[in-house]
């Protein structure tokens, strides 16, 4: 800073009130501006409200599910959880968002896809500890076929916290697989269940 009396801080300096701060006139009047938010809030339509929100709800939501620690351990919610963000990062049109737009809903659905897969792996790690392939298995086909010895131990395991291997069975159902050999790799199932009455149910 230049010496002199052309200087202006110096002026400013010099001429400057000494007034200490807590005197001193507020630079940001935090109720006036509380105020001002409040009057715009008021008068902003709904929808100008939900194209203000709705990108800052969806980044809300895929960092919450990126935060769950399950997803980065299973290879198909970890994919799910990229395809959603690569979906919220090239959507464009978010300043005149539609609450109708089907590109939304779909966002939407498949957030909550993805919530509910994610619970599920959750709770079923709960019951398998350990068996990231199973829960992933069960999850995603509803079924599998448990071949290995470790993981049928743990079945077992799970089975026998509730009792279930020590209870008297009260009946047995049976499954008839016919597999369509025309080229389709789709098959038909029967279940068949007979009781200690010796009653059939198919």
């Amino acid at each position: 800073m230049a010496a002199g009396e052309s200087n202006l801080w110096q002026q400013l300096w010099a001429e400057a009130r000494r007034v200490p701060a807590a005197q001193q006139r507020l630079l940001f009047d935090h109720n006036v501006e509380a105020e001002k938010a409040l009057h715009y809030l008021e008068g902003i339509s709904p929808h100008s409200l939900f194209a203000s929100i709705l990108p800052t709800v969806f980044l809300i939501a895929y960092e919450r599910l990126y935060r769950q620690p399950i997803i980065h351990k299973l290879p198909t919610l970890r994919k799910c959880l990229y395809n959603l963000g690569t979906r919220i990062v090239a959507a464009d049109g978010w300043s005149s968002a539609d609450p109708d737009s089907p590109m939304y809903a779909s966002l939407m659905d498949d957030i909550e896809h993805l919530e509910v897969q994610t619970s599920r792996c959750i709770s079923l790690l709960g019951k398998f500890p350990g068996q990231t392939a199973l829960v992933e298995a069960l999850v995603m086909h509803g079924q599998t076929v448990v071949d290995d010895r470790p993981t049928q131990k743990a079945v077992l395991k799970a089975l026998a916290k509730f009792n279930i291997l020590a209870s008297v069975p009260v009946g047995r159902e049976y499954v008839f697989t016919a597999r369509v050999t025309s080229g389709s790799d789709a098959s038909h199932q029967m279940y068949v269940e007979v009781d200690d009455n010796k009653a059939v149910r198919v």
